[in-house]
């Protein structure tokens, strides 16, 4: 089963509808794991050989190496406080990388965006030891005519904050372990180191091209939703690790063995072993495909970096919904 979960944040549907039209998937409807256009046989022998892939190309592009200075967003410089690292590191999940977005996109085009030399002088992400956070966005404009007689002051260096408490995901009608983002930022630093392995990074490249194929398949758990067009992949967390597990077998990465499916507690993901030691994969989760308002699932995976992990205590299986040993 697939957690559900709707946002009705205004922000999150500019990111939502920003976003759509870039992912939209030309893959016929089905759930039989073949490969399709986001990663073919050609790109994965790419991979193993040492060369980059397509989907590593795109999402390194967008997420971890982009732009010049590697701590900005857009040449706006970000700042990291509550955790020793720095923006470079916790960013590549949607988690993180839609509130810097929808912050920016809420500046540019509302009333700040008017007035006389507006600008942004940086973001700051402040975590806080509850796991909450507050995405702070510091800008400044010049003296600006309000109509009339009237002018907005000059501002330097304001701040607004954007603040956000940790929630618990569902799964089957309940509560499971609570989303902690200060959690979700180190296991993203983890997942980022991990990458520079060329095996790990290969087997990213393709947990990926899952998350971008695939979509959950929530009319098969009785709940009536609707997919982009042209339909994509659709299936539920079988068909996902199925078609993972076909991928990494094709891969024939260096290093991997005993790949395999496990299922427990309506649920199903892979494990492999990497050099002797036990990596967790689910890429039903790693993609969290959301429903909008309109009943259409959201072609836009969350990429959860907890949901490719050593540490089983990370891994998001946890909580209420426990792996069987």
């Amino acid at each position: 089963m697939k957690r559900f979960l709707i946002f009705n944040a205004v922000l999150f549907l500019l990111i939502c509808s920003a976003c759509s039209t870039a992912n939209n998937k030309t893959n016929s409807a089905g759930v039989k794991p073949v490969l399709s256009r986001n990663i073919s046989n050609e790109d994965i022998l790419y991979c193993n050989n040492g060369k980059i892939c397509r989907t590593c190309a795109i999402d390194n592009s967008r997420n971890i190496y982009s732009g010049t200075n590697p701590n900005s967003y857009r040449g706006i410089p970000v700042d990291v406080t509550g955790l020793p690292y720095e923006y470079k590191d916790i960013k590549g999940s949607h988690s993180m990388d839609y509130l810097i977005e929808a912050s920016y996109k809420m500046f540019s085009t509302g009333q700040w965006a008017t007035f006389i030399n507006f600008r942004f002088d940086k973001f700051i992400y402040d975590f806080k030891n509850d796991g909450s956070l507050i995405l702070k966005t510091v800008y400044s404009h010049d003296r600006t005519p309000a109509g009339g007689n009237s002018f907005y002051p000059a501002s330097s260096s304001k701040v607004h904050e954007w603040k956000l408490t940790p929630s618990y995901h569902q799964h089957l009608g309940s509560n499971c372990s609570l989303d902690r983002y200060n959690d979700i930022a180190i296991s993203q630093v983890k997942l980022n180191e991990m990458r520079k392995d060329s095996s790990l990074g290969k087997i990213y490249c393709i947990l990926l091209s899952v998350a971008q194929d695939m979509d959950y398949d929530y009319n098969r758990v009785g709940m009536r939703v609707k997919f982009v067009t042209p339909t994509p992949l659709t299936g539920v967390c079988d068909d996902y690790s199925n078609l993972l597990i076909s991928r990494l077998q094709k891969a024939n990465i260096t290093g991997v063995t005993e790949i395999k499916k496990v299922s427990g507690q309506n649920h199903a993901w892979v494990t492999l072993n990497y050099k002797g030691r036990l990596l967790y994969l689910d890429a039903t989760w790693f993609d969290t495909n959301v429903v909008d308002e309109t009943g259409t699932v959201v072609n836009i995976p969350y990429k959860d970096p907890r949901d490719m992990t050593f540490d089983r205590d990370i891994f998001t299986n946890h909580g209420k919904h426990r792996m069987v040993n």
